[in-house]
């Protein structure tokens, strides 16, 4: 079967009017048949000769099976088949078109849905009133227009409103529109026709106008005409300011969500961004998923305004908070590092994308502890909503009632300003170029820390969770679930920060580890007196420090300073650490005496030089060309040479005889060198004070005994007491 279709019915599925449609067919020579209609004949259109696109659309349109085209179907068509086949399928396309405008009224409220509703009413009560009558429809029509025009016809009240008056004209008007194309085209297209104004129709200008909203989010309609006037004077009919300005805000309202994605981001986020679900729907055990992030406090300490780290475990709800002056890797260790100790080991660790998350040696601890660490895009708070909501269930709750709070953005500020006198103002400014505080600061940084620890662990830990049902202790305790904890507490050393200066080295003195004009002591240190050490500690507790090797990198103990730990120094104290000192003195002693018996090394400097000298003794540097040198000293030289005394020659009888009597000599001064032995250096030096009293000494004698007397200016006078009693004694 051949099926045929008229403008009207391609006009449908095309969506453009029918004389478009027309228009084409002319002028693309489209083959028609002619078949009475309607006030006359009218083109009808075989779905074998549209072109293949508009085919194509009209079968998935109207879902019509295609039939191959054949010689005989075209000679067997029949004139009536081909008006019948028109009149199926315009009714085919009638109900379509009032199927998908009852779909599309589910949409359309406010007057448009009136007008609608009223005008179909009115239809529906013509009818009735035609049924009624039984009489031909123009003048039933024509009798129902004259009764609703002097209000005969019951009707509500909302018709009358929306109709004022009726024609005939207007009713079968209305009729075909709600035949052809539905009920939603009844509420009628009033006022100017989107897109026809001077903006919208205009390509370029529009262009331009959307750059400006984009480069300017905050540009006004007076601004938007100035410019168009610099850019398009010459080119094109430029709108007022005032159109512009009311292009402006229709943009504004039928973008609202592009312009604030643009305009305000954050207000994007929170307001329009889509959060359809939960993100804690697969969370189903305890620290199956940690969320860590930082924010400005907003309260004004004594010494400064601060930042709070936290971390959440999403299932149970828990916190953990810590305060530093900044966000940094430092702060993020330690709260880490007590969160492990105290929660166990997560499955994951959800961080944003910051400096202070990415540090190398937290990086370190996740991959040492098979921890996942899910790092969030940038600028995507959402992506940890869980920290974000708690931030501000604690920032907008019990923080605005703490002495020092500044507000939560500038307007907050300002507000808070303004409550002070002027005089306050002024001493608020006495200090050029200063951060703004209130007045009524009082709580210090460590303050602010025990207060936030109270509340989270008196009351947040224990008020219910709107999303949990319960509260965030009950859901940890009801679960039974075992926890993964790291026994060894020195793994997680290296979350503590180095103590400050010399990058945490010291030198350990004998009076212990000096940290901040403070001694740190532990006995295990006495073994160590005068080795390096590497020194961590935890700011919230400066009375203790862990000590590391230097060299070794092992752990040496946990020092701590008795003035702040409030712990004195008994005898014990030092007793065990010299102890340990001697100890591991003697252990070393003797492994060196060990070392000395199995390896003699008391020769190594002639056993290195004859080495040395095996090594180089067949080198020989090849001879260098050379010249005699002289000068005036030298030729002086050698002519004294030339007129020395000739020396008189000795025969062999006389040098034997020479030799003879050298020999006799130095018999004779060793006889009279001959010394006895002395024991120590007083016994020699009793003995020269002896042999000076009774004879003369040599001088290198005398050179002895006055360095030995001066030495040891007791024993001089001693020895001089004892030989003057022995002169007075003889006498």
């Amino acid at each position: 079967m051949t099926h045929k279709y008229s403008a009207a019915d391609i006009s449908l599925v095309l969506g453009v009017s029918k004389r478009t449609v027309q228009i084409k067919a002319k002028k693309e020579g489209w083959p028609f048949t002619l078949v009475n209609a309607n006030g006359g004949k009218t083109a009808s259109y075989s779905i074998e000769d549209l072109p293949p696109e508009i085919a194509q659309k009209v079968n998935k349109y109207f879902a019509v099976k295609v039939i191959p085209q054949t010689s005989a179907a075209i000679k067997g068509s029949a004139a009536g088949r081909h008006i019948s086949e028109v009149e199926q399928n315009h009714k085919k396309v009638q109900l379509k078109v009032r199927q998908d405008s009852l779909k599309n009224l589910a949409g359309m409220q406010g007057e448009k849905l009136q007008r609608a509703l009223s005008k179909v009413q009115i239809i529906e009560a013509v009818k009735e009133f035609q049924a009624r009558t039984k009489l031909p429809k123009i003048k039933s029509v024509d009798e129902f227009c004259r009764l609703f025009n002097e209000n005969v016809i019951s009707l509500n009240e909302e018709v009358y409103s929306v109709c004022k008056s009726l024609s005939r004209a207007t009713y079968l008007r209305w009729e075909k529109t709600y035949n052809t194309q539905g009920v939603t085209a009844l509420a009628g297209n009033y006022g100017k026709a989107k897109g026809s104004g001077i903006i919208d129709s205009n390509l370029e200008i529009k262009e331009f106008c959307l750059a400006l909203i984009q480069e300017y989010p905050h540009i006004t309609g007076q601004r938007i005409h100035e410019l168009l006037q610099a850019q398009f004077n010459s080119k094109y009919p430029i709108p007022s300011a005032s159109t512009c300005r009311h292009w402006l805000k229709t943009w504004k309202n039928e973008n609202s969500s592009l312009y604030m994605s643009m305009f305000d981001p954050s207000a994007y986020n929170n307001k329009r961004m889509t959060a359809f679900g939960s993100m804690s729907a697969n969370i189903i055990r305890i620290n199956q998923l940690w969320e860590f992030d930082s924010t400005p406090a907003d309260t004004m300490l004594t010494d400064g305004r601060f930042s709070i780290v936290g971390v959440l475990d999403v299932f149970t709800r828990r916190v953990k908070l810590i305060l530093k002056p900044t966000s940094n890797a430092e702060g993020i260790a330690l709260l880490i590092r007590e969160a492990l100790i105290d929660w166990g080991k997560p499955e994951i660790a959800r961080t944003d994308n910051g400096a202070d998350y990415l540090s190398a040696h937290i990086t370190t601890v996740w991959n040492s502890l098979d921890i996942i660490n899910d790092i969030t895009n940038p600028y995507s708070g959402w992506e940890k909503p869980f920290i974000e909501r708690f931030f501000r269930t604690f920032s907008h709750g019990i923080a605005e009632l703490v002495k020092g709070y500044i507000g939560h953005n500038v307007s907050d500020r300002e507000k808070i300003s303004a409550r002070l006198t002027f005089a306050e103002r002024l001493m608020e400014k006495r200090e050029k170029g200063a951060q703004k505080v209130a007045l009524d600061v009082q709580l210090s940084s460590t303050e602010f820390q025990a207060f936030i620890d109270q509340w989270v662990d008196s009351h947040y830990h224990h008020t219910e969770h709107s999303e949990l049902g319960c509260t965030p202790f009950e859901k940890l305790t009801e679960q039974k679930q075992t926890i993964s904890f790291i026994e060894d507490e020195r793994i997680l050393d290296v979350l503590l920060a180095p103590v400050p200066s010399q990058k945490g080295f010291r030198t350990i003195s004998k009076e212990g580890i000096s940290v901040d004009g403070g001694y740190y002591i532990h006995a295990n240190l006495g073994e160590y007196v005068g080795e390096r050490v590497f020194c961590r500690h935890n700011p919230n507790d400066i009375g203790k420090i862990y000590v590391f090797h230097a060299l070794h990198g092992h752990f040496i103990c946990e020092a701590i300073n008795p003035e702040i730990a409030d712990n004195d120094i008994t005898i014990e104290h030092a007793q065990e650490a010299r102890k340990l000192q001697r100890s591991k003195l003697a252990i070393q002693r003797k492994a060196f005496k060990s070392l000395a018996k199995t390896h003699d090394v008391s020769d190594a400097a002639q056993k290195y030089l004859d080495f040395r000298t095996e090594q180089t003794k067949g080198l020989t540097a090849f001879p260098k060309p050379s010249k005699d040198f002289t000068n005036d000293v030298i030729s002086t030289a050698q002519d004294a040479l030339k007129n020395k005394p000739t020396v008189p020659e000795y025969s062999q009888e006389q040098i034997n005889v020479f030799e003879a009597r050298r020999k006799e000599l130095e018999i004779i001064e060793g006889i009279n060198t001959t010394t006895s032995v002395y024991k120590n250096d007083h016994h020699k030096a009793r003995c020269l004070t002896i042999q000076k009293r009774d004879a003369s000494i040599t001088n290198l004698d005398k050179a002895w005994l006055h360095k030995y007397r001066n030495a040891n200016p007791n024993a001089a006078k001693m020895l001089d007491k004892s030989f003057s009693a022995q002169s007075t004694n003889q006498k």
